[in-house]
């Protein structure tokens, strides 16, 4: 984001520079360093000169509060993508029909603040499939917070929708490219922007410290296995909770195959990862939407029990090394991430023991049961992935030998 001394972004200040080639941005205040000189004045349009006017310069003020966009996003938009979006016939569209009039009438209500505008704008221009992906976000976020006995405002529920993704403005391109997976350099990269997001909102707009927390959170899971910030079930807000569940259905989503039941049981293949009171809303979305599940299915060799293995492996490596530290009386962080590894993976395999696949041929399933084998196999594989990356970044406070004594037990984990 920005430093203490408001020393402008390097990647979001060459992406509003490339924005304004579309749209007109222009500077809102004048802008000033730390020191007093005028570097752009108020009134002036962006443009490529404003890139190396504020080159290794400290403001007076972040710049994206002394800037304003003229046209691009604004609440008219918004509210013609998603009527848009809503008049589409997918999965999801028919399942949020019933919601659709309030969320069209609350779009309209939106506070959208300015300097969010001019990230979403800033987006729309650099990076085309970003607002698609808010737009569908608010919808959901606002149709689950409009369901009975919800704590959660609407408005704050579609506002954490369309902004929570707003820290990956931040991000390098090429961080942000999930056509495979992320190294650990990449997923350093990735994992901060929720909590920029956090800042920037919370520093630079008068949005609702609960709208703010929230959107920090949308990667949190209530076992402790998200990010940024690791946190548990009691500390995660009830907005983020819901957040969490929309980042990981939209996500789901870009997949074909009955895109809703493969979110439905992402969402609870693992318990304990997601609140149930936004799952079963989701469930219920599958289950309106009736989307096809293909009888015919491809199950090479298989992937679910290349998964299974790797975790009663990994476990077994865990467990003993667990015990080995424990003789030597060794403390501390290599200890954390070892017990770490045994308490993911042991819930691995307890969801799995859950789905009463073990000891089945899979020629005695039903269609169904085929279908969510499957999806047990990628989402087994999926969860191992991400330990990997969090053991990982737990490890990179162990000195050298450390790191070595366990690095058997991410070796080759990582897969497409």
């Amino acid at each position: 984001m920005t430093s203490s001394a408001n020393q402008a972004n390097p990647e979001v200040l060459s992406a509003i520079v490339k924005a304004s080639e579309t749209y007109s941005i222009v500077a809102s205040q004048d802008i000033v360093d730390v020191r007093g000189l005028k570097l752009w004045a108020k009134g002036q349009p962006v443009s490529s000169a404003l890139q190396q006017r504020l080159l290794d310069r400290k403001l007076q003020h972040p710049l994206e509060a002394c800037l304003a966009v003229e046209d691009g996003v604004t609440l008219f938009s918004l509210h013609e993508d998603l009527k848009a979006y809503l008049d589409q016939e997918t999965p999801l569209t028919v399942a949020l029909r019933p919601w659709a009039p309030v969320l069209l009438q609350q779009v309209k209500q939106l506070p959208l603040h300015s300097v969010a505008q001019l990230l979403l704008t800033t987006a729309l221009a650099t990076r085309p499939g970003t607002l698609p992906h808010a737009v569908v976000s608010m919808a959901l976020a606002g149709a689950m917070a409009s369901r009975p006995g919800s704590s959660v405002d609407v408005r704050l529920a579609m506002l954490g929708g369309l902004l929570h993704d707003i820290g990956e403005v931040y991000i390098q391109p090429q961080y942000l490219d999930f056509s495979g997976p992320l190294d650990l350099m990449g997923h350093k990269h990735l994992v901060v922007h929720p909590r920029v997001a956090q800042l920037l909102l919370s520093t630079t707009t008068d949005y609702p410290e609960a709208l703010c927390r929230a959107i920090g959170e949308h990667h949190e899971r209530l076992d402790g296995s998200g990010y940024p910030a690791r946190l548990l079930e009691p500390n995660i807000s009830p907005l983020g909770r819901l957040l969490a569940v929309v980042e990981v259905t939209l996500g789901i989503l870009r997949t074909p195959r009955a895109p809703l039941t493969r979110a439905d049981f992402a969402l609870r293949v693992v318990p304990g990862e997601f609140d149930p009171q936004w799952t079963s809303f989701i469930c219920n979305l599958a289950r309106a939407a009736g989307e096809f599940l293909p009888a015919a299915l491809e199950l090479p060799g298989p992937p679910e029990v290349s998964a299974l293995q790797q975790i009663d492996l990994r476990t077994e490596q865990a467990k003993q090394l667990a015990i080995t530290m424990k003789m030597q009386g060794r403390i501390g962080p290599i200890l954390e991430v070892v017990d770490t590894a045994v308490l993911r993976l042991s819930r691995l395999r307890v969801a799995w023991n859950a789905l009463g696949f073990w000891g089945m041929d899979s020629t005695e399933l039903r269609p169904r049961e085929l279908f969510e084998l499957e999806l047990a196999g990628k989402e087994l594989q999926q969860r191992l992935n991400q330990l990997q990356r969090e053991c990982l970044l737990l490890s990179e406070r162990l000195g050298q030998l450390e790191k070595t004594w366990i690095e058997p037990l991410w070796r080759g984990v990582l897969t497409e």
